[in-house]
């Protein structure tokens, strides 16, 4: 499973990176998945991804944040497939419409460091 550490990592770096350089044209594009999916097949994704975090766990130095990492990612997709009180159109409206590009950026660089963190601490 250290296979899906290092893609997640990199996944996570590339990402943040991109969020972080361009901004509105990486926003654009997470409107286009948002508004072109179903959430009910976007719950899933987080769910599969966050049940293999929790899986390989066990191939980091740090197991302890990845299982919570992975926990989270379950609740998340969770969430979003039972969708209680309209939370996820408010969650997107927000992240896509009302969050300025300081606090775009500022998540990107939170994704880079995760990435970082998840990639040095393979064992």
């Amino acid at each position: 499973m250290k296979w899906f550490l290092y893609a997640i990592s990199f996944l996570w770096i590339t990402a943040g990176s991109l969020s972080i350089i361009y901004t509105t044209e990486s926003r654009n594009v997470m409107k286009r998945l948002f508004e072109k999916t179903d959430r009910k097949i976007l719950s899933v994704f987080p769910a599969i991804i966050g049940i293999l975090l929790f899986i390989s766990a066990s191939w980091s130095l740090h197991s302890w944040f990845l299982r919570i990492l992975g926990i989270m990612a379950v609740i998340k997709g969770v969430i979003i497939f039972i969708n209680p009180k309209n939370l996820y159109d408010e969650m997107m409206n927000w992240y896509l419409n009302s969050l300025s590009d300081q606090t775009y950026r500022f998540f990107g660089i939170v994704m880079i460091i995760i990435g970082t963190a998840v990639l040095s601490w393979i064992s």
